[in-house]
């Protein structure tokens, strides 16, 4: 039996005194319950909004509670691991894996990835992973343990020995922080479970808090600049398969308020930012920040199937899914188009 252990790297700070230290709160934080909406809650809706629409599965899972939450009062152990196991399928799906890896509740270690008779097993506290959310974020801290250990399990560090530990748990830092970024984590939701728990000093085994959290910090980066160079080949590539569009009932939407929700994509070709349709009709544009912008509207012609108004522009949508702006000589100019949520180019099959 193999094992790569966040247990381990929390030796140093796990104890008798463990929740006091472990979480303790820095100068000038507010404690998580009494806090204001915030960064975090405000990533939650986000991110929240970005999973159900890309894998469907997800409204199931977040209609039961927080994302990377688990370990509730008054759960029962399979509320425990199926809970566990909704936040490992979501880490695999975004690796473009299949799930094959068993989760058991073990309370003596927090996180431990491990070989049990040839079966790939991930350990997991649940009392210890719902200190992480309630304390540190409840978007990402668990989720940033569990996508630790199965990096480990990726990499094949839990198939041998490891002669050199040191890069294991780079390689699995490194592989967190790529997937979190991928379920649009932003870099601080993403290094917060580190910056708050890891040693400062590195042991035989693991590096120092500061290597750790650079090669997390290099996962999220990697994976930003991925994003980056699809839009980019997305926006020149007027190829682009559009998205069908129906006429916009203002009756048939659903809350703005509430529905986050993203049905499509709309890019503009000469506009940097992205530019997301949720399911309540509402037009979210994002650089980085997510941020309302408009909303659709009824078109003024039965020539388009909706209609979007900013305050220096006007966007009409056909019924093709390409995005028309009216020039002063009355003829309607293509300026992007509206697309699936990963949009594909013309002549490349589903």
């Amino acid at each position: 039996m193999t094992r790569a252990s966040f247990g381990i790297i929390a030796a140093a700070v796990l104890g008798a005194a463990a929740p006091a230290f472990l979480f303790a709160q820095t100068a000038g934080e507010q404690p998580a319950s009494g806090r204001e909406k915030g960064q975090c809650e405000l990533g939650k809706e986000w991110s929240e909004a970005r999973l159900h629409d890309y894998w469907p599965t997800e409204g199931r899972v977040q209609s039961r509670g927080a994302l990377g939450y688990m370990g509730q009062q008054n759960a029962t152990r399979e509320i425990d691991i199926a809970e566990a196991r909704a936040q490992v399928e979501r880490v695999v799906r975004v690796s473009g894996l299949e799930m094959n890896f068993e989760m058991i509740i073990d309370p003596s270690t927090p996180a431990a990835a491990e070989i049990i008779n040839g079966r790939r097993v991930i350990l997991f506290d649940p009392r210890f992973m719902a200190q992480m959310a309630d304390r540190i974020c409840p978007d990402w801290g668990a989720m940033s343990i569990l996508a630790h250990e199965v990096g480990h399990h990726l990499a094949g560090h839990t198939l041998r020995q490891s002669a050199e530990p040191w890069r294991d748990e780079l390689e699995a830092d490194e592989f967190s922080g790529f997937v979190l970024a991928r379920l649009g984590a932003s870099l601080a939701e993403t290094t917060s479970a580190a910056a708050r728990i890891l040693p400062e000093q590195a042991t035989p085994t693991h590096p120092g808090r500061k290597d750790r959290i650079a090669a997390i910090v290099h996962g999220w980066q990697n994976a930003e600049a991925l994003v980056s160079a699809e839009l980019s080949q997305a926006r020149h590539n007027r190829g682009l398969v559009p998205m069908k569009q129906s006429r916009f009932d203002p009756d048939g939407e659903g809350d703005g308020a509430s529905d986050l929700a993203l049905m499509a994509r709309m890019i503009l070709y000469d506009d940097p930012n992205d530019y997301y349709i949720t399911k309540s009709g509402r037009i979210d544009a994002y650089d980085g920040t997510r941020r309302p912008v408009g909303r659709k509207a009824i078109p003024s012609s039965a020539d388009y199937a909706w209609t979007f108004q900013t305050d220096a522009t006007r966007f009409d949508v056909d019924y093709s899914g390409r995005v028309l702006m009216r020039l002063p000589s009355g003829i309607a100019h293509e300026v992007g188009v509206v697309v699936a949520l990963l949009p594909r180019a013309a002549g490349s099959g589903e």
